[in-house]
């Protein structure tokens, strides 16, 4: 059953009183009558009053029909519906109704009544007044877990609270999570949000025939936005007093060009330099800034632009230890090759660790710049995997062959690695031609003498071919002596020939010098520099010594943030932290122990969603051909309010208009006959 009938513009109702009009007309409407004289008036006389009612009669019918005409007309204007009651329904006739709010980085953007979240919330608010009281709703924002079902207060309670979140959510997981709130059950999906391409991605999303979305798209009125895309070090290995090197970049989204933008450089609470900076039109400019590292044990550091209305990605943070020592480790067989050690003594920069190949298991690898493996004849799976993880997150690995066995025990490796592996030996050749572009050795070399007198080699090695791999050193045929290969993160050094003075002189030649320091400096640690919230990325902490880790706590500049990480050791010994969830904003995240900081984490927000590309109407209704879609115009704020209310109630297909249009026309079907049918 029906309660009553309700009216979506029932101000249009008021022209029912338009109807007294042809009332009145009706009863002022005096025909006049000629006068025709006849000699006989009673057959006159009795079709006269034969005519006389017909006409009345005839024009009686006409005045209500047209009267029926206009308040259809009227009526439908007036927009009717109905609300079934709740109680007639059985739980599976009912329409389920989910909401998507969207409150990303992105709807904080400006439209002509506030952000668009705010306009996104008073939509809602429509929503929730036009459902009949009592439906159950299920309201799904970017930072919601717990999922149960509402009522229309205890959203509007919800809604207060809610504020922009640095999270995103794919469309596809809206529609997951939709499908399983459904449970075979018809659901209504609204989705109201500003839909960036970025969570745009129709490829991933199963249709469901029980779910109807209505996408309500809201649309900025800024589409301009500066922001600091990236921020590369041009050393990967950070020491007191160096000289650094910061390469900013900064990207346009927007179709102007901006110029002498400022860019602020502080670092631990000081400016260091202010920059300015010119950004074409959706483009990308480079910001270079030199600074030393002046800092005892940290360097923190902030990058800053100006940029509104979308201010989350105008801040980059960063951090990096600065360290006393290079440490460096040789994994040796039996012979000590002590010529690695000689080198590095006179420099208190650099630190070596010897240690025999049956010795080195569970070793912390990521504490070292460098890992030496000198002419080992074993190669246990545990030290062999471990090593293949520390060359993918960032280390340096230099191999130096041995004898046969050696080069067999080496191969295994790096044929896992996808490396050049070593083949026949040959002998006696010298070392003739130097890649002096190559980063190993730039600015080693002012001027490279023609005559100048290189190592010699008494066994060597050739190797399989690669296009991955980069000669360093080579002899006069082309036979590569020393390459290098990005493997992950990090850098393998292969080495055809031995190190020991017996087969080479290079240990006492100068080049040796260069070779060893770069390759360990040439460092691209695994422990972050900086780290993006809500990243798939595993967050590594520095290196600690500690018999409990309740000791230790994460806390944030503002001290308003402070939890217990939750820290696992990987198969290489580098520490993990698992509870990132915790890092909820960007900024700087001091990792405490014993009231000392062993640790600084940069966080900053992801940047996906600082390019302003949307997706339109039409896009969504190609993958999306039944779905309602509308444009949401923040410039017709009430306007919009109607056409919501609209598209809930054609939702619940309580409706009418289209059947008084019809009664409509079919009275004015009837009027027509009747008006040109003649009088008996």
């Amino acid at each position: 059953m029906l309660d009553f009938i309700h009216f979506l513009h029932p101000e249009f109702l008021y022209g029912l009183f338009l109807l007294a009009i042809p009332i009145i007309l009706h009863f002022f409407s005096f025909k006049k009558y000629k006068k025709i004289y006849f000699s006989n008036f009673n057959f006159l006389q009795a079709l006269q009053q034969q005519k006389k009612n017909s006409s009345r009669l005839k024009n009686i019918l006409l005045l209500v029909l047209r009267l029926l005409i206009l308040s259809f007309i009227i009526i439908a204007f007036a927009y009717p519906y109905t609300t079934p009651r709740n109680t007639q329904t059985t739980d599976k006739e009912k329409t389920q109704v989910v909401i998507y709010l969207d409150n990303s980085f992105s709807m904080s953007n400006t439209g002509s009544h506030g952000t668009l979240l705010e306009e996104a919330k008073k939509h809602l608010f429509d929503i929730l007044n036009t459902y009949p009281t009592g439906t159950s709703f299920f309201l799904l924002t970017n930072d919601n877990q717990n999922l149960p079902s509402l009522s229309k207060d205890e959203i509007i309670n919800t809604l207060s609270g809610l504020k922009i979140s640095p999270q995103s959510k794919y469309l596809s997981e809206i529609f997951r999570t939709t499908q399983e709130l459904a449970k075979d059950k018809k659901t209504t999906l609204f989705l109201l949000s500003d839909f960036q391409s970025t969570n745009c991605d129709f490829q991933h999303i199963a249709q469901d025939s029980l779910i109807t979305p209505i996408f309500l798209i809201l649309h900025p009125e800024n589409t301009n936005n500066l922001y600091i895309k990236d921020v590369q070090f041009e050393h990967l290995f950070h020491q007191k007093n160096q000289n650094e090197k910061l390469t900013i970049t900064l990207a346009n989204s927007s179709a102007q060009n901006f110029n002498n933008i400022p860019v602020t450089l502080t670092i631990n609470g000081k400016k260091k330099n202010i920059h300015k900076a010119n950004i074409p039109a959706q483009g990308e400019t480079t910001v270079e800034i030199n600074y030393l590292n002046n800092a005892e044990d940290f360097c923190q550091g902030v990058i800053e632009i100006t940029d509104l209305p979308i201010v989350f990605d105008n801040k980059f943070f960063f951090s990096y230890n600065l360290k006393d020592k290079i440490n460096i480790l040789c994994i040796e067989q039996n012979e000590h090759l002590p010529y690695f050690e000689k080198l590095f003594a006179d420099s208190n920069a650099f630190h070596i660790q010897y240690l025999n190949v049956n010795q080195a298991s569970n070793l912390r690898l990521n504490n070292y710049n460098l890992i030496i493996l000198d002419r080992i004849e074993q190669l246990t799976s545990g030290l062999s995997s471990a090593l293949e993880t520390y060359l993918n997150k960032g280390g340096n690995l230099f191999i130096i062959p041995g004898e046969q066995l050696s080069v067999n025990i080496l191969n295994n490796l790096l044929q896992k690695i996808h490396a050049p592996q070593f083949l026949h030996s040959d002998t006696n050749t010298v070392i003739e031609k130097i890649e002096v572009q190559a980063d190993l050795f730039k600015e080693v070399f002012e001027k490279l003498e023609q005559n100048t007198t290189l190592p010699y080699i008494k066994q060597f090695y050739h190797i399989s071919p690669t296009d991955k791999a980069e000669q360093l050193l080579s002899d006069k045929k082309g036979n590569i002596l020393l390459a290098i290969q990005n493997s992950g993160h990090g850098k393998l050094y292969i080495s055809t020939f031995s190190f020991a003075p017996d087969n080479s002189d290079m240990v006492y030649h100068p080049l040796f010098v260069p070779i060893m320091v770069n390759m360990s400096y040439n460092l691209n640690s695994n422990l972050n520099t900086s780290w993006f919230l809500n990243s798939n990325k595993q967050l590594y902490l520095q290196p600690y010594q500690s018999d409990n880790d309740n000791h230790i706590f994460v806390r944030n500049e503002n001290n308003t943030v402070e939890f217990i990480p939750e820290i696992r050791k990987d198969f290489s010994g580098n520490l993990i932290m698992v509870n990132t969830k915790e890092l909820k904003e960007a900024g700087l995240y001091n990792v405490i122990r014993d009231n000392h900081t062993i640790d600084i984490i940069a966080c900053n927000y992801d940047r996906s969603e600082s390019q302003m590309q949307f997706c339109h109407s039409e896009e969504i209704q190609k993958h999306f051909p039944e779905a309602r879609t509308e444009e949401i115009k923040t410039t017709q704020f009430d306007h919009n309010s109607e056409l919501i209310k609209e598209i809930v109630l054609q939702d619940n297909n309580h409706y009418f208009a289209s059947w008084f249009i019809l009664l409509a026309l079919l009275t004015l079907l009837a009027e027509q006959w009747i008006w040109k049918r003649k009088l008996m």
